[in-house]
Order: C-alpha cells, then structure tokens, then sequence
C-alpha cells in the first residue's frame, strides 16, 4: 500500500517537474550572458520553455527511408537465402547417398539378388549385372557423396 502511494507521489512530482521545465536568462552589469535553470535572485531575468521529451529528434542524415533495405541488408539476406538454398540441396544429396548406399549394402553380399521387372515378374539378377551394378553405384557415392 506504502509502495504504491509513494509510487503515486513520485510520478505527479515527476510531472510537476516534466510540465515546469524553464531556463533562465540574464546579462549581468558585465555584459555576460547567464543561463540557468533556476531564476537569478535580485536580477531580471527571461524565462524560456524548454521543449520537453515530446520535441522530435533530429533526423539522422544516413537513415535510409524503410521502405528500402539498406545494401548491407539485401547482402545479408542474399547470403541468408543462399545458406539455406545449400541446406535444402544438402538435405536432397545426403538422401540420394543414403539410397544408394543402401543399394551397394543390399546387392554386394548377396550371390542370389532378384528384382521385379517391366512386367511385374521376379527376375534373379545375374553376377555380372549385380557386380556391374555395384561398381556403377559406389562410383556415384564416390562422385557425389564425398
């Protein structure tokens, strides 16, 4: 309860405060021009408003508008798009590899290899197509995947 009371307190003053924001200016018998935020005594003195936190800020001269990236932004976005495009391709390679490991570990050991053809018939594949076809396969793996 204490808190927020406090809190209530400090943030009229602090209004008080934002709402009064003054400088004071004034030449002394020397010809100096004085400034102050708070008013000389036994002097004449003109008070100014100072622009509060409301006044804009200056615009900064190398801002580019935002409707259009900066190069270093279309740069970074080029590689981003980039980076991600050889991830994909990455992805669909290693898949590829795989496949075709898969392949040499199926036919390599195996004397008797049988496959289904044109036609939907079981066919047994022969040594030499079988060794043919595993030597063709691990020169893709070895072209590819390396």
């Amino acid at each position: 309860m204490w808190v927020l009371l406090a809190g209530l307190v400090l943030a009229q003053a602090g209004d008080a405060v934002a709402q009064e924001r003054k400088m004071y200016q004034w030449t002394d018998e020397a010809g100096v021009v004085h400034f102050s935020d708070m008013a000389p005594e036994g002097q004449a003195a003109q008070a100014r408003e100072l622009p509060g936190n409301d006044a804009p800020a200056a615009a900064n001269p190398y801002q580019q508008p935002a409707s259009e990236p900066s190069a270093a932004q279309q740069r970074r976005e080029e590689i981003a798009r980039k980076s991600q495009q050889a991830q994909v391709e990455q992805a669909a390679r290693d898949s590829e590899c795989a496949a075709w490991q898969a392949e040499v570990a199926r036919l390599e050991p195996n004397r008797r290899v049988y496959y289904t053809n044109e036609q939907g018939e079981t066919e047994r594949m022969d040594d030499v197509a079988r060794t043919n076809r595993v030597a063709e396969l691990k020169a893709q793996i070895d072209r590819n995947c390396r």
